[in-house]
């Protein structure tokens, strides 16, 4: 992480005060408990801010801040080993958090990951488990007008598994997902990182609302040396179909006084004609969704095996995905037969086993 990329954007507890709603008069104390109960990570920001800016902290307060230091080392680290897999890409995470001005934790809850195909998505992987056992595991396949697409996911235990959130890995081998009905899937990112992760953070409007945490992502990407052209960023939404959601998200920035010189007029300008453009065209002709199978999965913990590739075993009745990593069994939603479960351990048991890889060399 370079100084080049930071913000000097005023991140202060007085600001975080404003954001939570927080009386300003209240101790920092109460800031954090109401960070905890909102949506978005910001603990770890509050208690960052609060050591830069010389409030006393116990034990417990600074145990917290370095368990999560360690834990943005972690992910680093990991987002540089990604980087040794020909064309896989980490976006937001890490990369957003380069732009925190300086003495600031941006808490980072999982490390997502987007590669160029299956062979890249098992390779990552593969790294993962190398360095951290885990036992649970995610798996999606994804037919998008002839192309078929996988998303996989990998948790395994914080430092303080009683206190910390699951660490948390997700590769896909598209950029975009889309919200199933208006917006479709979109496979590639922008070639800039910059844009990459803007529009990553606009998409996520789809999987749920924005937060405080994602208004101060964009405020400091915006207000950084790395801010990108606001041309360039409008059009890159219109290109992805995600104009409305980054002005949504714009005008939220600006809806607080503080923040609202962070977003640039012609930024907001640029993206009102394509938001309005991109909403009317949702409501026109629908693209059919991508067709979805879900893994439960079957195997636990998670293995370390050979191959890049997963193939599938079928039966009349259902089918299920081996993978490197784990078995799954391939379903088209949350509810499952449980007599068809049972089929599936039954078949699963009776195939061989899948070959491991050799224990990574630990260095000395």
């Amino acid at each position: 992480m370079t100084a080049d990329h930071r913000s000097d954007f005023p991140l202060t507890l007085g600001l975080l005060h404003e954001l939570l709603e927080v009386d300003t008069a209240l101790p920092v104390r109460r800031l954090l408990q109401a960070a905890r109960q909102v949506r978005g990570v910001l603990a770890p920001l509050i208690l960052s801010l609060a050591e830069r800016e010389g409030t006393p902290m116990g034990t417990g307060a600074r145990d917290e801040l370095a368990r999560m230091h360690r834990r943005a080392a972690t992910y680093r680290r990991l987002a540089e080993e990604t980087a040794r897999v020909p064309g896989a890409r980490v976006v937001k995470g890490p990369s957003l958090a380069r732009h925190y001005p300086e003495g600031t934790l941006r808490a980072l809850g999982d490390l997502d990951v987007v590669v160029p195909s299956e062979t890249a998505l098992w390779q990552v992987l593969a790294l993962a488990l190398d360095h951290h056992d885990s036992d649970e595991a995610e798996l999606t396949h994804l037919d998008d007008r002839g192309q078929h697409h996988l998303y996989a996911g990998l948790w395994w235990p914080g430092e303080d598994p009683l206190l910390d959130p699951d660490h948390g890995l997700e590769v896909t081998t598209f950029a975009f997902a889309g919200d199933g009905e208006g917006v479709p899937l979109r496979a590639a990112l922008p070639g800039d990182q910059v844009l990459a992760d803007v529009l990553s953070l606009a998409e996520e409007r789809f999987q749920r609302p924005y937060t405080v945490k994602d208004v101060l992502d964009l405020v400091c990407v915006m207000t950084s040396p790395a801010a990108p052209d606001p041309r360039e960023l409008a059009a890159a939404a219109e290109r992805f179909a995600l104009a409305p959601e980054l002005l949504a998200l714009c005008e939220r920035v600006r809806a607080t006084p503080p923040l609202a010189t962070a977003v640039p007029d012609e930024l907001v300008a640029g993206l009102r004609g394509p938001a309005e453009a991109e909403l009317r065209r949702r409501t026109g002709t629908q693209p059919a969704p991508a067709r979805r199978l879900y893994g439960m999965q079957l195997t636990s913990p998670l293995r370390r095996g050979e191959g890049h590739r997963s193939t599938e075993h079928r039966w009349s009745e259902g089918a299920i995905s081996r993978t490197p990593v784990g078995d799954f069994l391939l379903v088209p939603g949350e509810l499952v037969d449980p007599a068809l479960h049972a089929d599936a351990l039954e078949r699963l048991a009776a195939l061989a086993p899948w070959p491991l890889r050799p224990a990574p060399r630990q260095e000395a």
